[in-house]
């Protein structure tokens, strides 16, 4: 009796942790994964992200390049000298310098088309600005997200270490009344120092996620980040017409693609005026050197003959006239892929939400249960040892696999995000909005 009384210190103490949840005691040094924190740190990443600020500067240069195109071309200046010839040619009767002066004329719409062409290449590339901003948002978001699984699995790694250590001293103690055998001593010796040793590896890779996010932000690889909570269970977001349109309307690469279409057209148009002859006027002169006099004056036009080289220009046309066709088909099929992904990633979103909700509801709670009650028959000589160790290994488990699906389901809305051109979850909640009216019979979705 004694000796009953004298474990239940452990004993208590053993079903204490048993019964605390995976949730960790609040701290000063975590923050929430939400909305507000992600646009802080895209904020942050618009002035130090090299890849984002690689984009800026292309779009500063398609746009700079609309001013340079020039509807009038660079005048052409000649200038000569005339040495009189032994017979015939008299240099102070027709003068013995020639200038003149030729300029190309900005005819069949040219320039414009040329501007035009640029003009849709610098909104290409303003629209690749905002496609790598979300992405570079969606990335902050997934690596917030592995920073907080990290969080998680280390606090579950030090719960189960706290546990351990309490198990190991009520082992220990019984090992040394003649309760627990040798082996049962090994057991838990062993568990206790693989424990340590999976903390300090959980640790190691929660550095290595402060890196990667870092490296997002252009900020010292070596900075520390404060704890990130995983946001609660979300709610599923079912494939509906309604999510599909929106994700086509806004998908930011999506837009770059169709742009792209636009710019290969307007490429198009102007190959094909290449095919027109360039126009130029010009003014000639003759001046003696002696007295300064014009001794004749020539105004003359010039074109050029583009005919001679017709198939060539034909070929240019048909080469962009292809290119163009690749864009629009290269957009058609990134539609059809882009709806599978929301369908796979829907799909993806259900499944992690299903999880989460029955390790949370049913196996979780079921698992504590059976672990107090293998705790209790084991310190009462009723139950093994190995028992109580694999009933804490399942909850182990299965609290890490809730937080596993509650990270997933974070990533895969991340995701949708991104597809769809939305900031945050509610405003892609509401693009699915309609699809929560029923419809009336015969006329289905």
């Amino acid at each position: 009796m004694k000796t009953y009384f004298t474990c239940l210190p452990f004993l208590f103490s053993l079903l204490a942790l048993v019964l605390r949840g995976a949730d960790p005691l609040p701290s000063p040094e975590t923050t929430g994964l939400t909305t507000e924190f992600v646009e802080q740190l895209v904020l942050e990443a618009q002035g130090h992200n090299p890849a984002l600020a690689a984009a800026g500067a292309r779009a500063d240069a398609a746009s700079a390049s609309i001013d340079s195109v020039r509807t009038w071309d660079d005048p052409t200046l000649t200038i000569g000298l005339s040495k009189p010839a032994p017979r015939g040619f008299q240099s102070e009767e027709e003068g013995n310098i020639l200038y003149g002066i030729d300029q190309k004329l900005p005819v069949f719409g040219r320039p414009g088309l040329t501007r035009h062409v640029a003009e849709t290449e610098a909104a290409k590339e303003r629209l690749n600005v905002n496609y790598e901003t979300q992405r570079l948002r969606r990335d902050l978001t997934v690596a917030l997200v592995e920073l907080a699984l990290a969080d998680k699995s280390i606090d579950l790694a030090q719960q189960d270490l706290g546990w351990l250590e309490a198990m190991l001293g009520t082992v220990d103690h019984r090992y040394q009344t003649g309760k627990s055998s040798q082996v049962e001593w090994l057991k838990i010796q062993t568990e206790h120092a693989r424990a340590v040793d999976h903390l300090k590896t959980l640790k190691l890779a929660r550095d290595q996620q402060q890196v990667e996010l870092n490296r997002l932000l252009n900020r010292d690889l070596r900075a520390s980040w404060p704890g990130v909570d995983l946001p609660a269970i979300q709610p599923a977001v079912p494939y509906t017409d309604e999510l599909a349109e929106a994700a086509i309307q806004s998908e930011p690469k999506l837009k770059v693609m169709q742009q792209e279409i636009v710019q290969a057209e307007a490429a198009t148009q102007l190959t094909r005026r290449q095919r027109l002859p360039e126009i130029g006027v010009g003014l000639q002169a003759r001046q003696y050197s002696g007295d300064g006099g014009i001794r004749e004056g020539t105004l003359t036009v010039n074109f050029t003959v583009p005919w001679l080289n017709a198939s060539r220009y034909d070929s240019d046309f048909k080469r962009d006239q292809a290119r163009a066709r690749a864009s629009e088909n290269e957009a058609a099929d990134y539609i059809l892929a882009l709806r599978a992904e929301l369908h796979r990633l829907t799909t993806g979103l259900d499944a992690a939400r299903r999880q989460a909700l029955l390790y949370r509801d049913e196996i979780i709670p079921l698992t504590e249960q059976t672990l107090a009650s293998a705790c209790a028959a084991w310190e009462n000589n009723l139950g093994l040892l190995q028992d109580v160790l694999e009933a804490r290994r399942m909850l182990v488990d299965n609290r890490l696999i809730l937080v596993q699906s509650t990270a997933e389901q974070v990533r895969q809305l991340a995701d949708l995000t991104l597809l769809t051109g939305m900031k945050d979850f509610p405003a892609l909640a509401s693009a699915v909005e309609p699809a929560k009216n029923p419809q009336p019979p015969g006329n289905p979705q």
